[in-house]
């Protein structure tokens, strides 16, 4: 299981494989300005 910081926030959002985390990531990357600054392995 995986969780994403985005901007240095931790988002709430568990995801199941590390796929999901980094479509996350690139999914809030085309929002704007935000910046998937790490993905934690729980």
């Amino acid at each position: 299981m995986f969780q994403i910081s985005v901007n240095g926030v931790v988002m709430p959002t568990i995801y199941w494989s590390l796929g999901d985390a980094i479509k996350a990531c690139k999914l809030e990357a085309e929002r704007g300005v935000a910046v998937c600054t790490d993905i934690i392995s729980l």
